[in-house]
């Protein structure tokens, strides 16, 4: 198989320094050896030097070939995307994109890691060479679009793909170029191969709850010359407040205390509304989602601070929120689920008549930068899937994902996407729920216990087998040659090859050495977070490694210990059989 896209990779741990400076380079082509120190004006600026010098270096042509050695600003043709510190590491980070004569290439990115002095901790990232694809295409935006259509058989409005671009797509398979409409978030599903109708219901067990009861949103790469459907995958993994302290009965008959707002400063009257957290819960009151209803006119009401049993489902998920939260905004200092301050928003009692009949739903999912929360039948009530900490850390994840990686989710990358939304969810539980967070022995490793049929979680993060799902390499399912993800193989098997990442994790959090565990708890949850936040969208297992031992590098770099504890990390991967 030829690789879509090369890697590029340094760390300065490697070179045995904790970072490097432009000096260590050597001067630029042409420079004086007398001439003064170089230092850069920003931070950007310093990541493309650091990019120019690697790539002049390396040992690949077709990496050698990115670098203009008399324009480094312009290497190589790379588009800032975001910028964000790393308290964890007191370090800052930039994310390019690739493109090419202006166009951009599918999944091309690059990470640079600096100091606070703009020295180079590490790159890490996929880059393409100059695609040999025709640049201009011979279909047009909406001749592409009728081809999804005809694909998927879906009635799609015009509109639908009015944002869609061109992008320069390369084929993981044959490694052939091809010039791309990408449209994202259609409303069309891949078609099901109806030779594998059997494997659907195996597909959907990965998950455990079912289908999702949303639209179909699905992003699409089209060759914009002769309309072959070259890649698809699932988009959708989703006035002055015035502070006042309240309490209410969650799902579990336990009481929990939290934060809503007072309706004005004359009355008792609160709502489901955390100024603080910026965390709001409303109540569709069973309201059908494939109808689009509108949000709720306010918040969940309760006549005074005390909500009582009055509403045990929204209770549970504005708790359980604002824990999550908590655990990101304080333990990984990340400023709410987008890192930008983003409102957090619930809705609880959420029906979905075309996939289970009212007013049941067996499924909680982020959808449109929310949570949504159906609810099952337990002991003659019905009880909110909001009760769950475990799954909405998962489900609230996949929005930081969305917003920072950006993992495509399907085959090996989407496996990674479900992975770290399992790590967190576990983590988080435990964080708020084990009798000692510190000690992993007294934890709980299910995810969603009891949620299927036969009693059994949807996941166990300490055993996988026992829910049905490998535990090494050796078990991992691909597609098949020139299949492409769909509903009927669960986008590529994300949620079942899922869980050989999360043994690996598992590893990781319980392994010890002279009675000793060799990581806490905070460690693993940092490293995890940004060696997730680091990869490429088309990231693979053994990237996520990589990813993991560069933080490791970062964090660990005071650590007397730092050797053996990166040596740790890739025996708990190298356990699950990814090296």
């Amino acid at each position: 198989m030829s690789e879509s896209l090369q890697g590029l990779h340094y760390h300065a741990a490697e070179d045995n320094t904790a970072a490097r400076s432009p000096e260590s380079f050597g001067r630029s082509p042409g420079g004086a050896d007398d001439a003064p120190a170089m230092t850069f004006t920003s931070n950007e600026g310093a990541a493309r030097y650091y990019l120019d010098q690697l790539l002049q270096r390396d040992d690949r042509a077709g990496m050698r070939s990115l670098t203009e050695p008399e324009r480094p600003e312009r290497v190589p043709s790379l588009v800032v995307e975001s910028e964000r510190d790393l308290p964890a590491l007191g370090t800052h980070s930039l994310r390019f994109s690739q493109t090419y004569r202006d166009i951009p290439i599918f999944g091309a990115m690059a990470l640079v890691e600096l100091t606070a002095a703009r020295d180079l901790v590490s790159v890490n990232g996929k880059l393409g060479e100059a695609p040999g694809a025709n640049p201009v295409e011979s279909l047009s935006r909406a001749e592409a679009l009728e081809k999804v259509a005809d694909y998927t058989g879906a009635d799609i409005p015009a509109e639908s793909g009015v944002g869609a671009r061109l992008n320069f797509y390369k084929k993981d398979d044959d490694g052939s170029w091809h010039l791309a409409w990408f449209f994202q978030e259609l409303p069309a599903e891949p078609p099901a191969n109806d030779n594998d109708a059997d494997t659907v219901d195996e597909a959907l067990l990965g998950h455990g709850f079912g289908r999702r009861p949303v639209p179909p949103s699905f992003n699409y790469l089209v060759d914009a010359h002769d309309g072959e459907i070259l890649f698809c995958y699932s988009a959708a993994p989703t006035a002055l407040a015035i502070p006042a302290r309240c309490t209410g009965i969650d799902e579990n008959d336990d009481q929990q205390a939290f934060f809503g707002e007072l309706v004005a400063p004359t009355s008792t009257t609160c709502r489901l509304n955390d100024p603080r957290r910026r965390v709001r819960t409303y109540d569709l009151q069973f309201a059908d989602i494939n109808n689009d209803p509108p949000d709720p006119d306010f918040p969940v009401e309760a006549p005074d601070s005390d909500y009582g049993v009055t509403n045990r489902a929204a209770v549970s998920a504005h708790a359980n929120a604002s824990r999550v939260l908590d655990f990101y905004n304080v333990v990984l200092q990340r400023q709410g689920i987008d890192d930008n301050g983003m409102d957090l928003v619930s809705l609880v009692n959420v029906t979905a008549a075309s996939m289970q009949a009212p007013p049941s739903l067996l499924n909680a999912f982020w959808f449109r930068r929310r949570m949504w929360y159906g609810q099952i039948t337990k002991n003659g009530r019905l009880v909110s899937l909001s009760r769950f900490l475990d799954v909405i850390g998962h489900e609230l994840t996949h929005g930081v994902i969305e917003t920072t990686s950006g993992l495509v989710y399907a085959t090996q990358s989407g496996a990674l996407n479900e992975s770290f939304a399992d790590i967190a969810g576990v983590i988080i539980k435990n964080w708020y729920e084990a009798p000692d967070r510190a000690d992993v022995a007294t934890w709980d490793w299910e995810i969603g216990p009891g949620l299927r049929a036969d009693g059994r979680p949807l996941r166990d993060f300490a055993d996988p087998s026992r829910t049905g799902h490998p535990k090494h390499m050796d078990d991992f399912r691909p597609l098949a040659p020139g299949e492409l993800p769909g509903r009927s193989n669960d986008q590529g098997w994300v949620h079942f090859n899922s869980n050989i990442h999360n043994k690996a994790v598992h590893n990781l959090l319980t392994m010890s050495t002279n009675g000793a565990r060799v990581f806490s708890v905070e460690d693993v949850a940092v490293l995890t977070y940004l060696g997730m936040a680091r990869l490429t969208p088309r990231a693979t297992f053994p990237a996520a490694l990589q990813s993991v031992v560069d933080v490791g590098q970062t964090y660990f770099g005071g650590d007397v210990h730092r050797t053996e504890k990166i040596a740790a990390i890739r025996k708990a991967y190298q356990l699950v059989g990814i090296t």
